[in-house]
């Protein structure tokens, strides 16, 4: 009858704005992705030796969550902490940053800072409250040894411990200007021995089954 058609005209009608509203969200998602990315290629951009480096980090952060079976939103929110977990390096005087020589015990002190300094970059985003955890905690140690704030194991949130192991990889094979860039096989080496004291050994052990089965192509 009228009384019906009228209202599946209505409903359809209802359906299709909700369709378009979708594909209006979805294609602000990944435009909102593809700014993330661009701010974190200027963060790298800042020193030529980190090059790429925030690009790395996260593609070796999400094939940890692939092994660790960490799904949906929150692969999405590792990504975007992954992406910027070296925003604060914008704070960072550039002298200290690009210096071509092992830095003094108090210049490592001022790049020490930047997790924190990120962190007030963020904050004040709402939307991006969640990925904060991963940003301030990617150098903690397990061991309690790490900073900002020297937690302790499990302490240190799931993001920060698995940026941890992937930053550190993507910085020892990379070149420096005082020194050139480790091998895969001694940088692999490296992480685990270090299992248990810099990382968390359950990371650890899912970044080697990422390497064993060849989940993502490594650089060079």
């Amino acid at each position: 009858n009228i009384d019906d058609q009228e209202l599946l005209m209505t409903l359809g009608s209802q359906i299709a704005v909700a369709i378009d509203n979708a594909r209006l969200y979805d294609k602000m998602g990944q435009l909102f992705v593809q700014m993330v990315q661009s701010l974190s290629s200027a963060i790298d951009a800042k020193d030529r030796y980190t090059h790429g480096h925030s690009h790395w980090v996260t593609l070796f952060s999400l094939a940890i969550a692939d092994a660790l079976m960490l799904t949906g939103d929150v692969k999405d929110t590792l990504q975007l902490s992954a992406l910027l977990h070296d925003i604060g390096k914008l704070g960072i005087p550039e002298d200290i940053l690009c210096k071509p020589a092992r830095l003094t015990k108090e210049e490592f002190e001022i790049i020490k800072q930047h997790p924190i300094i990120g962190t007030r970059i963020i904050e004040p985003i709402k939307p991006l409250q969640k990925i904060l955890p991963g940003m301030r905690h990617h150098h903690e140690r397990y061991d309690g040894r790490g900073y900002p704030d020297g937690l302790k194991g499990r302490e240190i949130p799931l993001f920060g411990r698995i940026i941890s192991v992937a930053d550190t990889y993507d910085a020892m094979t990379s070149d420096r200007s005082y020194r050139k860039g480790l091998s895969s096989d001694i940088a692999l080496e490296e992480i685990q021995t270090c299992a248990g004291t810099q990382f968390d050994p359950m990371v650890v052990e899912a970044f080697f089954r990422v390497v064993r089965d060849s989940k993502i192509q490594f650089k060079g």
